[in-house]
């Protein structure tokens, strides 16, 4: 009797066997489904997010970009303007005006001359007046011929002061007009009026054009101390 009923399950349990299979092989294909639908979801979800911020970082650096590029356009103008010599009506004048530069202890100017005119420049210092110093047969001047550009009429100046190496308390020029250098050791006081570091009153020419008639002297740069102690400077155009 017993082994009936053992036979009797056992072939229900084989009946049934197919049905558990399908049941729980549907419920673990349906749980597979949802991790792999959540793990997609989560994909998109990243890429959206990464999408997002790489428009965001290029839109700021596009900004950014706009406006170093306009900030150069207006210091490109500016600059651009500064370096254009104002158109001379008579050309017999001559016109002269600083230059732009970075370092403050270099002075620059631009110099256009008359066709056919030739011109010297003169540098002196000394412990003096400027009315000493500034005179062309003086013993101390130094002269230095101009070379205008032929098709501009136009020569490029430099004046550069800095301390000597070995020797702190003195100094040493450097005038450069085109093509030729000249690199003069000056004493102490002349390097401190310089450098700025005594006070002093200057006369040079600025950003606006200087014009003056082909027999006239330009001074470019001229300082003289106003402490006790005389020492002066000019750099002249005659």
């Amino acid at each position: 009797m017993a082994e009936r009923l053992f036979r009797s399950i056992y072939q229900l349990l084989r009946l049934l066997a197919p049905s558990f299979a399908m049941i729980s092989g549907q419920r673990w294909f349906t749980t597979v489904n949802k991790k792999v639908f959540s793990m997609q979801i989560q994909k998109i979800s990243l890429i959206g997010l990464i999408a997002i911020v790489t428009c965001v970082a290029l839109g700021i650096s596009h900004a950014l970009t706009s406006l170093r590029l306009l900030r150069a356009n207006v210091e490109l103008l500016a600059l651009r303007k500064r370096l254009e010599m104002i158109p001379v009506n008579d050309p017999d004048q001559i016109a002269a005006r600083r230059l732009p530069s970075t370092d403050t202890h270099v002075r620059r100017w631009a110099i256009r001359v008359p066709p056919n005119v030739t011109k010297t420049l003169y540098a002196n210092w000394g412990d003096s007046t400027l009315a000493n110093i500034q005179k062309t047969d003086s013993k101390t001047v130094l002269k230095l011929q101009l070379n205008p550009d032929p098709a501009t009429n136009q020569s490029l100046i430099s004046l550069r002061v800095e301390r000597n190496g070995v020797d702190p308390q003195r100094g040493a020029l450097k005038i450069e007009t085109g093509e030729n250098v000249s690199i003069i050791a000056i004493d102490s006081a002349t390097t401190s009026l310089l450098m700025g570091e005594i006070p002093c009153r200057s006369e040079a020419v600025g950003d606006s054009p200087v014009l003056r008639t082909a027999n006239t002297p330009v001074i470019l740069f001229a300082t003289e101390s106003t402490e006790n102690t005389s020492a002066a400077f000019s750099l002249w155009l005659e």
